[in-house]
Order: C-alpha cells, then sequence, then structure tokens
C-alpha cells in the first residue's frame, strides 16, 4: 500500500499533536484541537504558487495559491500566465482533469468564464 504525500503529511501532523496532547501536564487528550487541526490540514488547497508537473498535451507546469487566489499556467510553449480570483475548485477540477485539464477545465473555465489573467512569461 502507497501513501500520498499529503497523505502521509495528516498522519504525521495528527500523531504529532496526539503525542503533544499525551505529553502534557493534564492526562487528558483535547480531542476538540486534533479534530480542528485535521480538517485544516485535509482542507489546504493548491501548491502555494510551485509549479508542479502536469500531463497534458499542452501544459507543462501549473500551482495555485489557495491565499491569493492565483493559479499560474505554464503553457508547452514556454508561455506562463497567472489567472486571478480562481476558486479551489477549479484547480481540484483542473488536477483531476489530467491528461486534458487545458480542454476540459481551464479553457472553458478560465478562458471563456472571463477569469482576469496576464501573461508574465
Amino acid at each position: 500500500m502507497t501513501i500520498s504525500p499529503i497523505g502521509l503529511k495528516a498522519t504525521v501532523l495528527i500523531a504529532s499533536f496526539l503525542i503533544l496532547g499525551l505529553s502534557g501536564c493534564s492526562s487528558q487528550t483535547d480531542e476538540s484541537h486534533v479534530i480542528s487541526t485535521e480538517k485544516s490540514a485535509s482542507q489546504q488547497v493548491g501548491t502555494n504558487g510551485q509549479l508542479i508537473s502536469i500531463q497534458s498535451d499542452n501544459v507543462r507546469a501549473a500551482g495555485y495559491d489557495e491565499a491569493s487566489m492565483v493559479m499560474t499556467v505554464q503553457f508547452d510553449n514556454g508561455a506562463l500566465y497567472e489567472y486571478y480570483g480562481v476558486p479551489s475548485d477549479l484547480w481540484t477540477a483542473f488536477i483531476a482533469a489530467q491528461p486534458h485539464p487545458w480542454s476540459q477545465v481551464g479553457y472553458p473555465r478560465l478562458v471563456q468564464g472571463a477569469i482576469p489573467y496576464k501573461r508574465i512569461g
């Protein structure tokens, strides 16, 4: 069985909080803190703006920063674009649409959806 990097990160985070809770002055574990931390870690969406490799015919790499809602797309021809005000569900759909993320999600929802953009490279 293989654990994804995100699953492994969440598991390590939960284990750390359980250990910290058990090693404190009290013998009780603050379960509400552990649960809220688990939700925060699992709800993080995107790559913090870092580009990741994309399986696609025309997109080389992409990244998403959830805090600023900026999605960056690098095409195979080297052109680099930033799209502004991108909801996290669009990023999730884009990643899930590999190997055709641009034709299935990018073009219809970014371009035809009139999401503001700028060529940055």
